[in-house]
């Protein structure tokens, strides 16, 4: 089964793609949030034939509320475009990714390229445990 993750953003969404045995997860690319980010995932998930859709999910903390809601009105429209979509949580993703950038040559890039290489990559780190979290309920 092919899987497409999705960190949610309000200015960018990252997005990695799954082997096709979901089994490893990969950056894919970044697009900007805007009107027509359905349709460009909806594109994307057809041209690479995803099964399902993996969402992060701030978690329900008081400080991502706001975020948590917009989170869910994400994931509604993609149902509404006929997606099936699961939610993964994405504590602590921000931090893993922020220091991993950190410490590699591309963090020394314009900061939008190295902004966008967080965001696909935080997407593949929150689609890796949703395929980590299935694996495990099938041992």
């Amino acid at each position: 089964m092919k899987l497409l993750g999705i960190d949610f953003g309000t200015k960018r969404i990252g997005l990695a793609i799954s082997d096709d045995e979901g089994s490893f997860a990969f950056p894919l690319k970044t697009i900007e949030n805007r009107h027509t980010a359905i349709e460009e995932i909806t594109h994307i998930a057809k041209d690479r034939e995803v099964d399902c859709l993996v969402l992060g999910d701030p978690g329900k903390d008081p400080g991502v509320l706001t975020t948590r809601t917009k989170v869910l009105e994400f994931k509604d429209m993609l149902e509404r475009a006929g997606w099936r979509v699961e939610l993964q949580t994405e504590m602590m993703t921000s931090l893993f990714i922020d220091q991993f950038f950190d410490r590699k040559p591309i963090a020394n890039k314009r900061g939008g390229e190295k902004k966008t290489k967080q965001d696909e990559s935080a997407a593949a780190v929150i689609l890796q445990r949703y395929l980590d979290t299935q694996q495990n309920k099938h041992d």
